[in-house]
């Protein structure tokens, strides 16, 4: 695979990746005490007002910072639920360079600049970061839901830094949503910071339970928006220690929920196929 194609895809699996923590945190640390509430409360609050949408539509900037390298884009990002990303990336100039389809189990990825394109499973995304990932990591992230497709195990609360903080141990996706022919599910660890105003997330750290090479991620959503009556985050940060150290953050524009929204994704004729 060549340096654009491979630049590409990190940056595709940046945007929407969910494996593990890192580093610069923007906390914003509030004056006023809080009331320490138990676990089952914090949790059942951060469910209830969770983005609920059949689908969803935003432009967005994207900045990404890779090899001490920036590099600024903009963009569209559809979703519908539980289904499909669709995400088009384009230059300062406004001409589509990429565009990516992500259903459950697959990858299809476009390459405008030098007319290639790839389809496959999620395995080429999961050996480029050296983590694994899956669907519903990703819509949770860009969305700034929790992974409700996963279930809970050895969990705590506490007060931290004037935010709620959950941490939940060994969290396993539940039967009903493993497929057939799946690999092994993975364990992940947890942490989730919550606003105490609107129990909204203002933060998420996940790893892999035993992970040797300490790769991390972390996610933090600020700037949240009214959109149909429900909050959604206009503004996220992520940062990534893998075998790159990456720095992402997103801003939002116009954001619609629940619009018919559709996803073109053709592959041309004259375009080569991508070799790992």
């Amino acid at each position: 695979m060549n340096s654009r194609n491979r630049f590409f895809l990190l940056m595709l699996v940046s945007v929407m990746l969910l494996g593990a923590t890192s580093c610069r945190s923007k906390k914003q640390v509030l004056k006023k005490s809080i009331h320490e509430y138990g676990f089952d409360y914090l949790y059942a609050k951060l469910n209830e007002n969770q983005l609920n949408f059949n689908s969803l539509s935003a432009r967005f900037s994207l900045s990404f910072e890779m090899d001490k390298k920036m590099t600024n884009l903009r963009g569209q990002l559809r979703i519908q639920n539980d289904s499909v990303i669709w995400i088009s990336f384009s230059p300062a100039l406004g001409i589509e360079a990429a565009r990516v389809l992500l259903s459950n189990d697959s990858v299809f990825f476009i390459n405008r600049l030098n007319k290639t394109y790839f389809t496959g499973r999620y395995n080429l995304i999961d050996s480029l970061l050296n983590t694994t990932i899956d669907y519903d990591l990703l819509q949770s992230m860009l969305v700034g839901n929790d992974l409700t497709q996963y279930d809970i195990n050895k969990y705590k609360s506490s007060v931290d830094g004037g935010l709620y903080k959950m941490t939940i141990r060994e969290r396993r996706k539940i039967k009903r949503y493993i497929k057939s022919g799946e690999i092994a599910t993975k364990v992940l660890v947890q942490q989730i910071w919550l606003d105490p105003e609107n129990f909204k997330m203002r933060r998420i750290d996940l790893k892999e339970q035993g992970e040797e090479s300490h790769n991390n991620l972390q996610v933090s959503y600020s700037d949240y928006v009214k959109i149909g009556g429900q909050l959604f985050p206009s503004k996220i940060h992520i940062d990534i220690n893998s075998q790159k150290t990456i720095h992402i953050d997103i801003d939002f524009g116009k954001t619609e929920l629940n619009q018919e929204v559709s996803f073109p994704f053709s592959i041309p004729s004259k375009y080569d196929k991508m070799i790992n």
